[in-house]
């Protein structure tokens, strides 16, 4: 039986990775359960061990201060290219017990460096290339630029196989680096699965929401476009009244921003800000919205309308990149570069019951489209065609 070993390193404030991190982790148990694979789960960071399967080995990689000081300097001292290679076993701890280790195939669902300095098989993702396609955006210095295109480099130069999120995340790869298809494997989102949590939460009581919402569970990055949904809402209020917007995401990144905007457009009493929400919350927040609104000008897809959709919550969409296809007719489209475009979208929704049942029905068919038992049989033939 081959032994795959996994590395975990992705704080739960990076949001989709840390979900991905997590849908990985249920397919690898299930392939584990049905003995087609053993796995051993490494981790940095304390907070995964809630998550390891009880049947698997996990390993604690504890990382030193003074190595953490020494890589800081390295990193001033040579160019980035070099850094990444140099030394590596000695500087980077997760290199050292991975290369130690008996497993066939390493997985990195984090896309961190370790994945092209272990001397082991690697099977790395690339989430998204939105720094080369959407580099005007306040989170893409030319410094993230540089270095992103430089660990992209890596991955797809040394690693033996790279998870991507759609036909048009492959494209992206094949197009920017120099890469060879069948090296690149589409592995689509899917709804994590702590949304299956059933404890009954009032929400409006617990965040004091006092009419029905609208829900944009997003990180405060630029791109994420909270200004503009913010100005679709100002105009819904016109003809809604008695309806409020819900946020949640860490307060940080473009979030001084985006609070500023609010308050300068008296919207603090219709806008909520959550901060950052346990998962447990995440289920009732979705089930209780009118519905998901989500104009990411990013992608080239997104994990949060499939989480709507599988709590069955209509979606109202960003018509960006690969979206469409992702969402298929479970969702209704809107430019979001227009806000006009953003407001008629809501307006539609939030006045038409029979178009949010049929939403509704189209999300239980496409969200069976992405489950846990297809995902899982996708990563085991990738698993199969890296190893044999």
């Amino acid at each position: 039986m081959n032994k795959i070993g996994i590395l975990l390193t992705s704080p739960k404030e990076v949001g989709g990775i840390y979900q991905y991190s997590l849908s990985v982790i249920e397919a690898l148990n299930l392939l584990n359960k049905k003995k087609r694979i053993k796995v051993e789960y490494y981790y940095s960071d304390k907070h995964w061990e809630k998550h390891l399967p009880k049947i698997s080995k996990g390993i604690y990689i504890r990382k030193g201060l003074f190595k953490k000081i020494l890589r800081k300097f390295i990193c001033i001292i040579f160019s980035n290219n070099t850094r990444y290679l140099i030394l590596k076993e000695f500087l980077n701890e997760e290199v050292k017990v991975l290369n130690k280790s008996k497993c066939d195939l390493i997985i990195f669902p984090s896309q961190n460096i370790t994945s092209y300095q272990v001397n082991k098989k690697s099977l790395s993702t690339i989430h998204d290339l939105m720094h080369k396609y959407e580099y005007r955006f306040s989170e893409y210095t030319n410094e993230i630029i540089s270095q992103r295109d430089i660990h992209y480099q890596n991955i797809c130069k040394f690693c033996d196989g790279i998870l991507v999120d759609s036909s048009m995340g492959k494209n992206h790869v094949i197009n920017s680096y120099k890469v060879k298809k069948k090296k690149i494997f589409s592995l689509p989102f899917i709804s994590p699965k702590y949304l299956t949590y059933k404890k009954k939460i009032n929400v409006f009581k617990k965040f004091n929401i006092k009419e029905k919402y609208l829900f944009y569970p997003a990180q405060f990055w630029e791109h994420k476009n909270h200004i503009n949904l913010i100005k679709a809402f100002k105009d819904v209020l016109k003809r809604n009244k008695d309806v409020s917007m819900v946020f949640c995401g860490a307060k940080k990144n473009f979030y001084n921003e985006v609070y500023n905007f609010v308050k300068i457009n008296n919207l603090e009493k219709k806008i909520l800000f959550l901060g950052r929400v346990p998962d447990k919350l995440m289920s009732p927040l979705y089930s209780n919205a009118i519905a998901t609104v989500y104009p990411s000008l990013c992608g080239p897809t997104n994990i949060p309308p499939l989480e709507s959709i599988s709590l069955n919550t209509p979606v109202i969409c960003s018509d960006v990149y690969f979206m469409k296809q992702q969402m298929g007719n479970s969702a209704i489209f809107f430019n979001p570069k227009n806000y006009k475009s953003i407001s008629k979208q809501i307006n539609l929704l939030i006045n038409n019951k029979k178009l949010r049942k049929k939403l509704i029905k189209n999300g239980k068919r496409k969200i069976s489209e992405y489950n846990i038992i297809h995902f899982s049989s996708l990563l085991e033939k990738y698993i199969n065609q890296l190893i044999h």
